[in-house]
């Protein structure tokens, strides 16, 4: 039973989910700050190189659910040991990988890893913590991965250029290392967490209303990845401060996605999933379409970039807290499978975005990504409106 004030070891053990969480946003996003590079050494197009994020995208969405399944009777902190080890060999092989197919094997390998950690790390988080910090809870595990895109990309893009992005590999390497050192005494601690339920990777018994949820996430991911896979496309524009304006404006947008998602937990559990949903997505695509028409105003667009940024990953948190209240017993794998659409997204997104550059160009994404969006939207209103009087239900028990 979990208290509404956490003790200092469930707090320890927060921070250690939260760190390993950091590891694994590094393992996803290293490949954008050093695509070019690869490119080069491995003697390969850079659309063939890119190839390489969808394939660590499309391996997570097929092991998150796949792992769920697998590992439903092991206990959670052996999950979040063995996962990390499977990361750490994953990024050892692209560190050491002689060509394409040894690198796109060893993201294969590092995405078994991480899809195995983040759906266990979310669910432990919010068994430790009461339903009352149930959203703080998931902002923190995302905060990890969000401060990994601040602090991590710009690390091993530099780390790729400057010696090599072996070393960038290496650097993830090092990071998983020091997760797998600091999570070895702490999570020795945890309880065993009940086994769930089920006969396969999927069950038939899960109601419309998941799957109705997870179809939110699908559409919203879609949406936002239309524009995201490509605003190197239409950021354009001299310095800003001394610096590119497109990396000006993604530092802008790390940030803001900082900042962003530790307010969130906040607000959902003030407010509730469902209306921090709507707010957050009706927001980012007015902030998409305004970035895709100033992509090259200067301190205008770094200021659309931060704005969006904070609403980026808002609806992130809304999402699971409503899955956690649906799943009961079968929480790991609903939102083992709620990863998996979301990397699924993150793939189709990138695949719909090039078919609209190529075809219409640049200014058409913002059309592109509304569209989708006020779907997801729509989808949300069927969807996350139960939860709206059960969240403020709870809230106001608790005040």
């Amino acid at each position: 039973m979990t208290s509404s004030v956490p003790n200092p070891r469930t707090k320890l053990i927060i921070a250690a989910l939260t760190i390993g969480a950091f590891a694994i946003g590094l393992d996803t996003f290293v490949i954008i700050g050093a695509l070019d590079v690869i490119s080069r050494d491995l003697m390969t197009s850079t659309a063939a190189a890119g190839w390489i994020i969808s394939i660590y995208a499309l391996s997570y969405a097929l092991f998150a659910p796949l792992n769920a399944w697998m590992f439903k009777g092991m206990n959670l902190r052996n999950v979040q040991i063995l996962s990390i080890a499977i990361f750490i060999v994953g990024n050892l092989t692209c560190a050491i990988a002689p060509d394409f197919l040894t690198l796109a094997a060893g993201r294969v390998i590092s995405a078994y890893g991480a899809a195995m950690f983040t759906p266990a790390a979310t669910v432990l988080a919010a068994e430790l913590l009461s339903p009352t910090r149930k959203g703080m809870a998931l902002s923190l595990i995302f905060g990890g991965m969000t401060v990994s895109q601040v602090v991590g990309v710009p690390a091993t893009s530099w780390i790729a250029d400057a010696i090599g992005w072996r070393f960038a590999f290496g650097f993830v390497v090092v990071a998983g290392l020091l997760v797998l050192l600091i999570f070895a005494p702490i999570m020795s601690g945890v309880p065993d967490a009940a086994s769930e339920r089920a006969n396969g990777p999927a069950s038939k018994d899960f109601s419309k209303i998941i799957y109705g949820v997870l179809s939110v996430t699908l559409f919203v991911v879609v949406s936002e990845f239309i524009v995201y896979s490509y605003v190197s496309v239409f950021i354009t524009g001299s310095l800003f401060a001394g610096v590119p304006l497109l990396s000006a404006a993604l530092f802008a947008y790390g940030f803001g996605a900082v900042s962003g998602n530790a307010a969130c937990g906040l607000l959902t559990d003030r407010f509730g999933p469902y209306r921090v949903l709507i707010g957050a997505v009706g927001a980012q695509l007015i902030l998409l379409g305004g970035l895709v028409a100033f992509g090259h105003h200067g301190a205008l667009t770094v200021f659309i970039a931060f704005l969006w940024g904070n609403v980026s990953y808002m609806y992130l948190v809304p999402i699971q807290h409503r899955l956690l209240g649906l799943a009961k017993d079968r929480s790991k794998l609903v939102l083992a499978m709620n990863s998996a659409t979301t990397y699924a997204g993150i793939a189709i997104g990138a695949f719909v975005g090039g078919l609209v550059v190529e075809t219409s160009g640049p200014t058409s994404l913002a059309a592109a990504s509304i569209l989708i969006g006020l779907t997801g939207i729509g989808l949300a209103l069927v969807f996350m409106r139960d939860a709206a009087p059960a969240e403020r239900a709870s809230t106001a028990r608790t005040t």
